[in-house]
């Protein structure tokens, strides 16, 4: 009996010191940068954008921060530092409703050092779609401040595998990849085909179904509710200047407006959300979505939305140099043009 409580107490022990061990170890390499930043020389490997952003946005060294969706994964660090004297750090978040860029904002705000510059993209679905709704579940457990539930992260078989990659990384001298973390920039994505098989079911249903129209006044109020997840920031932020633009989607998105019957509608929500935004002497506001030569063009697109890495680089220069700046007093024009030109389009070109 005796040597069976002695086998016991030890085997409780031999659990102790691994639970210890495993504690110690995702500790210590931190690969979400839960707690530090990297120790050791482990390098920055930003790979995991919905587990790794809010570590990252609290603990890793930056001044200046690029937020939002896929349409900003393909932007690198480096054309910021070295062409605007920034220090960036990609916090992307691919299919990010607004209420995950609560979340991430909140992360970047809770930090004691001061943000100078936030660079984010705004898109359709954030002002239309209930912020509430979720593209990918997100890790609550990593976003919060209770240190209880940090049990599903220290104890996570996926995460232990990943600090053994870390530390040989570092044995192998493996360099950060913030520069162009998360970017997909393979050629082979984008084609005309492409784009065009990526609506195609779409398409053809819309066009055999009877369009149904909520009331403007309704989608309003999702879009007011939408903003309610940025706007406190930028309010709480003056000293912050937050760079704020308007992807340019394809042709193929404006078609599916119009048969949607919601031309008139969208664009009223595009400028009810930059009117709001405009507000604030802390926001500089950029469109792109009337980018002709780019937009026509269906061999920039993977789908009717994504466009081509080399128009992220054609993005930034524009916003360096101050064009396609969206003010007070020539946003109607630029609104006007935008819905003469969708309305106007021979979509049927792309079908033949």
């Amino acid at each position: 009996m005796k040597d069976c409580r002695k086998d016991f107490y030890k085997f409780l022990w031999i659990i102790l010191c691994m639970l210890l061990g495993l504690l110690l170890l995702v500790g210590i390499v931190d690969p979400f940068y839960q707690y530090h930043k990297p120790w050791f020389g482990i390098p920055v490997i930003l790979e995991d954008a919905v587990y790794q952003t809010p570590g990252a946005a609290r603990n890793l060294e930056y001044t200046d921060a690029i937020v939002g969706t896929s349409m900003t994964e393909n932007f690198h660090t480096s054309w910021f530092d070295e062409e605007m004297g920034w220090h960036t750090m990609k916090l992307s978040y691919s299919g990010a409703r607004t209420d995950d860029l609560k979340a991430v904002l909140s992360s970047i705000f809770s930090r004691k050092e001061s943000v100078r510059h936030v660079f984010m993209d705004i898109n359709d679905y954030q002002l239309t779609v209930p912020a509430w709704t979720a593209y990918g579940e997100r890790p609550k457990y990593l976003y919060d401040n209770n240190r209880w539930n940090d049990i599903f992260y220290i104890y996570n078989n996926d995460v232990i595998a990943i600090c053994w990659e870390r530390i040989l990384d570092a044995l192998q001298g493996r360099e950060d990849n913030i520069d162009s973390a998360y970017t997909w920039e393979n050629e082979e994505y984008f084609s005309k085909e492409q784009a065009l098989n990526s609506v195609r079911d779409t398409r053809t249903r819309l066009m055999n179904s009877q369009p149904t129209k909520e009331p403007l006044e309704t989608k309003l109020i999702v879009c007011e509710e939408n903003l309610n997840n940025i706007i406190p920031f930028i309010e709480g932020n003056p000293d912050t200047e937050f760079i704020i633009y308007l992807p340019p989607y394809s042709m193929l998105y404006w078609e599916q407006v119009i048969l949607r019957d919601a031309l008139e509608d969208t664009l009223e929500i595009y400028r009810y959300a930059m009117e709001r935004l405009l507000e604030y002497d802390n926001v500089a506001l950029y469109y792109f979505q009337n980018e002709q030569e780019i937009i026509t063009d269906l061999d920039n697109y993977r789908d009717d939305g994504h466009h081509r890495p080399e128009y992220n680089r054609y993005i930034f220069e524009h916003i360096r140099e101050g064009k396609n700046r969206v003010t007070s007093e020539n946003l109607g024009q630029v609104l006007l043009d935008m819905y003469e030109f969708a309305r106007d389009y021979d979509y049927g070109i792309y079908w033949e």
